[in-house]
C-alpha cells in the first residue's frame, strides 16, 4: 500500500470512538494466554505499523484501538468459551411501535430459543430515546435461520407495522458484542 493511501486510512480511523485496550486486558476478552497475546502482538505491529490512530505506544504499554480486536483472537475453536471470544454469527435487534414491559421482550426471546434450540443467544434489553423497551440479540447460528425463527414468533403476536426488525451478519465479533454490553446485562441463554 502507498504511503499517501496509509496517511489516508490513519486520518479516517481517528474519527472513530477512542477506545483502546491494553495487551493484558485481551486475556480475559481472548481466553488466550498473555505469552500467545505477546507472540500475537508481534504481528499486528507490523501490520498496523503506520496506522498511530489504532496501534500506538504509550510508556511501556501498546494502546490497541477496539477494532483490532478480531486480530488476538484465537485461530482455532476453544473447547470453552466467553461472551468475546464465541462464534458469534448473526445480530438481531428490534423495536416495537408501542411500549412493552421487560417481560414481554424476555418472552419473545426465549419463544425465539425454541424454535432455535441449538443456538446460544446472548441478549439485553434496553430503552430508546422514547422510554420504550427494545432489545438486542446475538446468536451463533445463521442469518437465515434467525430471521425465520423471529419473524414467526413476532408475527404470532404482531401485526407487521407494530414492530421494525433487522438481522444482520457479523463482520467484527467484538464490536458487536462491546455494543451489546454497552448499557444492561448480557444474558446468555
Amino acid at each position: 500500500m502507498k504511503e499517501e493511501d496509509k496517511k489516508i486510512i490513519n486520518e479516517l480511523n481517528g474519527t472513530r470512538a477512542k477506545i483502546y485496550y491494553q495487551l493484558n486486558q485481551l486475556e480475559k476478552i481472548t481466553g488466550m494466554s498473555i505469552r500467545t497475546l505477546k507472540y500475537r502482538m508481534k504481528l499486528v505491529k507490523e501490520k498496523y505499523s503506520n496506522m498511530p490512530n489504532l496501534l500506538k505506544r504509550n510508556g511501556k504499554a501498546w494502546q490497541i484501538h477496539y477494532t483490532l480486536i478480531d486480530e488476538f483472537m484465537p485461530k482455532y475453536n476453544k473447547q470453552q468459551t466467553n461472551l468475546y471470544n464465541h462464534k458469534w454469527e448473526t445480530f438481531l435487534t428490534w423495536n416495537m411501535k408501542d411500549d412493552y414491559d421487560v417481560h414481554y421482550h424476555i418472552r419473545l426471546i426465549n419463544e425465539i430459543k425454541v424454535e432455535i434450540p441449538y443456538a446460544n443467544i446472548a441478549y439485553v434489553v434496553e430503552m430508546d430515546g422514547r422510554g420504550f423497551n427494545h432489545i438486542h440479540a446475538i446468536t451463533d447460528t445463521y442469518k437465515d435461520n434467525v430471521e425465520v425463527a423471529t419473524s414467526k414468533v413476532l408475527d404470532k403476536y404482531l401485526d407487521l407495522y407494530q414492530y421494525r426488525c433487522q438481522v444482520e451478519k457479523i463482520n467484527n465479533t467484538s464490536s458487536a458484542t462491546s455494543y451489546l454490553s454497552k448499557n444492561g446485562t448480557i444474558t446468555i441463554i
